[in-house]
Protein backbone atom coordinates (compact mmCIF):
# COMPACT_ATOMS: atom_id res chain seq x y z
CA UNK A 1 0.00 0.00 0.00
CA UNK A 2 1.43 3.49 -0.59
CA UNK A 3 1.36 6.10 1.84
CA UNK A 4 -0.01 9.18 1.59
CA UNK A 5 0.91 12.56 -0.16
CA UNK A 6 2.40 15.65 1.07
CA UNK A 7 2.73 18.37 -0.98
CA UNK A 8 2.21 16.70 -3.97
CA UNK A 9 5.11 14.00 -3.15
CA UNK A 10 4.26 10.55 -2.53
CA UNK A 11 5.44 9.59 1.10
CA UNK A 12 7.20 6.24 1.41
CA UNK A 13 8.71 4.08 4.46
CA UNK A 14 11.47 6.80 6.16
CA UNK A 15 10.52 10.15 4.38
CA UNK A 16 9.96 12.56 7.28
CA UNK A 17 7.69 15.35 8.22
CA UNK A 18 8.35 18.24 9.30
CA UNK A 19 5.21 20.47 10.69
CA UNK A 20 4.58 23.77 12.49
CA UNK A 21 2.72 23.13 15.50
CA UNK A 22 0.12 25.38 17.19
CA UNK A 23 0.06 26.06 20.49
CA UNK A 24 2.13 25.97 23.96
CA UNK A 25 5.71 24.12 23.67
CA UNK A 26 5.39 23.88 19.44
CA UNK A 27 5.24 27.85 19.49
CA UNK A 28 8.25 27.80 21.53
CA UNK A 29 10.44 25.70 20.05
CA UNK A 30 9.47 27.62 16.69
CA UNK A 31 10.53 30.85 18.36
CA UNK A 32 14.09 29.03 19.16
CA UNK A 33 14.41 27.59 15.32
CA UNK A 34 13.64 31.46 13.84
CA UNK A 35 16.12 33.30 16.51
CA UNK A 36 18.88 30.06 15.33
CA UNK A 37 18.30 31.38 11.68
CA UNK A 38 16.08 28.44 10.69
CA UNK A 39 12.31 27.85 9.78
CA UNK A 40 9.64 27.94 11.90
CA UNK A 41 8.92 23.91 12.49
CA UNK A 42 8.17 22.51 15.80
CA UNK A 43 8.30 18.67 15.30
CA UNK A 44 9.72 15.54 12.75
CA UNK A 45 7.71 12.18 12.19
CA UNK A 46 9.42 9.32 10.74
CA UNK A 47 6.95 8.08 8.34
CA UNK A 48 6.80 3.98 8.35
CA UNK A 49 3.72 2.58 6.91
CA UNK A 50 -0.23 2.59 6.05
CA UNK A 51 -2.23 0.03 7.43
CA UNK A 52 -5.04 -2.21 5.59
CA UNK A 53 -7.36 0.32 6.64
CA UNK A 54 -5.74 3.23 5.12
CA UNK A 55 -4.16 4.90 8.20
CA UNK A 56 -0.45 6.10 7.81
CA UNK A 57 1.54 5.49 10.56
CA UNK A 58 4.70 7.50 12.00
CA UNK A 59 7.28 7.33 14.73
CA UNK A 60 8.32 10.17 16.89
CA UNK A 61 10.08 11.33 19.48
CA UNK A 62 7.56 13.06 22.21
CA UNK A 63 6.54 13.85 25.67
CA UNK A 64 6.18 10.13 27.05
CA UNK A 65 8.84 8.59 25.27
CA UNK A 66 8.92 7.61 21.11
CA UNK A 67 5.60 5.59 19.98
CA UNK A 68 3.21 5.63 17.09
CA UNK A 69 1.07 8.09 15.90
CA UNK A 70 -1.47 8.11 13.52
CA UNK A 71 0.34 10.72 10.93
CA UNK A 72 -3.30 11.92 9.62
CA UNK A 73 -2.82 15.39 10.90
CA UNK A 74 0.35 15.89 9.81
CA UNK A 75 0.08 14.56 6.03
CA UNK A 76 -3.04 16.40 5.65
CA UNK A 77 -1.39 19.86 7.24
CA UNK A 78 -0.55 22.56 4.78
CA UNK A 79 2.48 23.54 6.24
CA UNK A 80 3.57 20.29 6.51
CA UNK A 81 7.30 19.68 4.84
CA UNK A 82 8.75 16.33 3.78
CA UNK A 83 12.16 15.00 2.34
CA UNK A 84 10.57 12.53 0.12
CA UNK A 85 12.59 13.83 -2.85
CA UNK A 86 15.84 12.99 -0.26
CA UNK A 87 17.17 9.90 -2.05
CA UNK A 88 16.52 6.53 -0.27
CA UNK A 89 17.14 3.17 -1.29
CA UNK A 90 15.27 0.11 0.03
CA UNK A 91 17.68 -1.01 2.22
CA UNK A 92 17.71 2.42 3.86
CA UNK A 93 14.21 3.00 4.42
CA UNK A 94 14.44 -0.59 5.73
CA UNK A 95 17.31 0.74 8.17
CA UNK A 96 15.20 3.78 9.47
CA UNK A 97 12.48 2.07 9.67
CA UNK A 98 13.85 -0.42 11.74
CA UNK A 99 16.08 1.82 14.04
CA UNK A 100 12.88 4.03 14.55
CA UNK A 101 11.41 1.13 15.70
CA UNK A 102 14.07 -0.30 18.30
CA UNK A 103 14.00 3.58 19.47
CA UNK A 104 9.97 2.59 20.77
CA UNK A 105 9.86 3.88 24.46
CA UNK A 106 12.95 5.50 24.11
CA UNK A 107 12.59 8.61 26.76
CA UNK A 108 12.21 11.62 25.91
CA UNK A 109 15.23 14.42 26.30
CA UNK A 110 13.66 17.24 28.08
CA UNK A 111 17.09 18.38 29.94
CA UNK A 112 19.85 17.21 27.38
CA UNK A 113 17.70 18.26 24.62
CA UNK A 114 14.88 20.59 24.92
CA UNK A 115 16.60 22.83 27.36
CA UNK A 116 19.74 22.91 25.70
CA UNK A 117 18.24 23.07 22.04
CA UNK A 118 16.57 26.72 23.62
CA UNK A 119 19.77 27.72 25.76
CA UNK A 120 21.75 27.53 22.34
CA UNK A 121 18.59 29.32 20.25
CA UNK A 122 19.28 31.77 22.82
CA UNK A 123 23.33 31.71 22.64
CA UNK A 124 23.31 31.01 26.43
CA UNK A 125 26.36 28.63 27.52
CA UNK A 126 25.91 25.00 26.90
CA UNK A 127 23.92 23.31 29.99
CA UNK A 128 25.88 20.19 29.38
CA UNK A 129 28.39 18.04 27.58
CA UNK A 130 27.52 14.98 26.13
CA UNK A 131 29.14 11.44 26.40
CA UNK A 132 31.55 10.32 23.73
CA UNK A 133 29.96 8.44 20.79
CA UNK A 134 29.12 4.85 21.81
CA UNK A 135 27.64 3.59 18.82
CA UNK A 136 25.14 2.12 21.74
CA UNK A 137 20.75 3.03 21.01
CA UNK A 138 20.25 6.42 22.60
CA UNK A 139 18.69 6.40 25.90
CA UNK A 140 16.73 9.93 25.37
CA UNK A 141 15.90 11.77 22.19
CA UNK A 142 13.65 14.76 21.19
CA UNK A 143 11.71 14.09 17.92
CA UNK A 144 14.50 16.01 15.81
CA UNK A 145 17.02 13.83 17.03
CA UNK A 146 15.07 10.66 16.85
CA UNK A 147 15.67 11.55 13.27
CA UNK A 148 19.12 12.83 13.11
CA UNK A 149 20.15 9.34 14.55
CA UNK A 150 18.15 6.88 12.56
CA UNK A 151 19.22 8.54 9.22
CA UNK A 152 22.69 8.59 10.14
CA UNK A 153 22.72 4.65 11.00
CA UNK A 154 21.36 4.43 7.52
CA UNK A 155 23.69 6.20 6.13
CA UNK A 156 22.00 9.05 4.81
CA UNK A 157 22.74 12.91 4.98
CA UNK A 158 20.88 14.62 7.46
CA UNK A 159 21.50 18.30 9.34
CA UNK A 160 24.63 18.09 12.45
CA UNK A 161 26.82 16.27 10.34
CA UNK A 162 26.76 13.59 13.09
CA UNK A 163 25.96 15.70 15.88
CA UNK A 164 22.53 14.08 15.88
CA UNK A 165 21.84 15.42 19.55
CA UNK A 166 21.76 19.07 18.64
CA UNK A 167 19.44 19.02 15.69
CA UNK A 168 16.24 20.83 15.47
CA UNK A 169 12.94 20.64 13.96
CA UNK A 170 14.08 23.85 12.51
CA UNK A 171 17.44 22.75 10.86
CA UNK A 172 15.13 19.59 9.12
CA UNK A 173 13.16 22.32 7.84
CA UNK A 174 15.79 24.28 6.56
CA UNK A 175 17.72 21.12 5.05
CA UNK A 176 14.62 19.95 3.37
CA UNK A 177 14.18 23.90 2.02
CA UNK A 178 17.57 23.81 0.84
CA UNK A 179 17.85 20.18 -0.30
CA UNK A 180 20.80 20.15 1.72
CA UNK A 181 21.43 16.21 0.69
CA UNK A 182 21.93 17.47 -2.73
CA UNK A 183 24.72 19.45 -1.01
CA UNK A 184 27.57 17.51 0.43
CA UNK A 185 30.57 17.01 -0.29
Amino acid sequence: MTGPVVRGAQLAPGDLLIVDGTAGASKLIEIGAVLDGDPAASHVAIYHHTDAHGTAWAVEGRPGGVGWRDAHDYDTDPRTLTNAAQPKTPAQRTEICMYAVKLLGTGYDWIGGIAEDAALALHLPQLWTPDPASGQVPAHVVCSSLAAWVYDRAGLDAPGRGDWEHVTPGAWALFIGQRGWEHTA
